[in-house]
């Protein structure tokens, strides 16, 4: 068998931004620590032109389409690749689905895990939707620029002159939480599950001390564009869980996404929601995403809403894997614990 291969993709917002924080001046330079990181029973590889690319909103953000759904296509199709890993979420990327032939998945021998989140919702779906995909709904590590950055002018004492400076701060865990992410890639690939486990409150609803779920979902803005698309079977909520994340959108914007989901009947179907972190800026939307779904959900439904704020564009964030059971087990009176056995991602 080939020597195992963890393949980064960059095919959302561009990377330059994070070369600076993170200390390299190129592509190769990232692979370089990304390799060092996950030591050298791994392979490490990515296209470095797709990881350099740039940006420009003006002009349809990535001129590129074609070249990332082949990047894509050829990590699910190389049977050594055994992680694709996306860097960052962002945006451009959703419109590429239609040119990614993912019927190479069906001509895998070995599993392969795909670990994502926000743009890269689709993705993360489809490949766990495939009986030799796994999807972990997780953050790309160029997000911890901005997820630690947000924690830090969140939680960190900014009244005495002395406090640290929220970006240094994030300068200097910006490393060892990058390689610390890294390492839990390849713990959970090897089956020895992770240290990021998720935690949540009942919101609404009633649940017992302990029963299964299999979760789809993930970023709302993007769920909602797969509804009536040929994807949906990927997302559709029979029988499943949905998990919703959002930010930096306005609460009429919201409840446009969720109201298309109601119009394509999901609340009708789906057996519980898990909540995950809603803010713009330094505004938590999560409470008001809640009350939303009241005008959403059928009042004739006693769907369960679990809150957490441990999924979606923060720090800390814990990795959910999508298309799987998982269990729910009481912790206490209002709170959950999700747990799900370390083997599944072992491939």
């Amino acid at each position: 068998m080939s020597f195992p291969t963890i393949h980064l993709i960059a095919p959302a917002g561009s990377c330059q931004p994070f070369f600076d924080a993170i200390g390299v001046r190129s592509a190769a330079e990232l692979i370089a620590i990304v390799q060092e990181a996950v030591g050298d029973r791994y392979l490490v590889i990515g296209s470095e032109v797709l990881i350099e690319a740039d940006e420009d909103e003006a002009h349809g953000g990535r001129c590129d389409d074609r070249e990332r759904a082949e990047d894509i296509r050829q990590a699910l199709e190389n049977d050594s690749v055994v992680a694709v890993v996306m860097l960052r979420g962002g945006a451009w990327f959703t419109r590429v689905l239609p040119l990614i032939d993912f019927t190479v998945l069906d001509r895998r021998t070995r599993p392969v895990a795909v670990f994502g989140f926000s743009e890269l919702t689709a993705l993360v779906n489809i490949v766990a939707a495939s009986q030799q995909g796994l999807g972990i709904y997780d953050m790309g590590p160029a997000f911890l620029t901005y997820g630690l950055t947000h924690y830090a002018s969140n939680r960190l004492a900014s009244d005495s002159p002395a406090a640290i400076r929220p970006r240094d701060w994030m300068l200097s865990r910006l490393r060892p939480e990058f390689d610390a992410f890294f390492r839990d890639v390849i713990a959970m690939i090897e089956g020895r599950g992770t240290g990021r486990s998720i935690t949540a409150r009942v919101a609404r609803g009633t649940m017992t001390d302990r029963c299964e779920a299999t979760f789809v979902g993930g970023n709302l803005t993007v769920l909602s564009a797969l509804a009536g698309s040929p994807y949906e079977m990927c997302v559709k909520p029979e029988g499943r869980w949905l998990l919703l994340e959002d930010y930096n959108d306005k609460l009429e914007r919201i409840d446009r996404f969720l109201a298309h989901l109601t119009l394509a009947r999901y609340w009708d179907a789906c057996e519980g929601i898990l909540l995950g972190d809603f803010h713009k800026g330094y505004e938590n939307l999560t409470p008001a995403v809640l009350e939303l779904l009241r005008f959403h959900v059928p009042p004739s439904r006693s769907v369960p809403v679990l809150v957490t704020g441990q999924v979606g564009h923060v720090w800390p964030m814990s990795p959910l894997p999508l298309h799987v059971l998982v269990a729910i087990e009481r912790t206490g009176p209002e709170s959950l614990a999700i747990h799900w056995p370390a083997a599944l991602c072992t491939v």
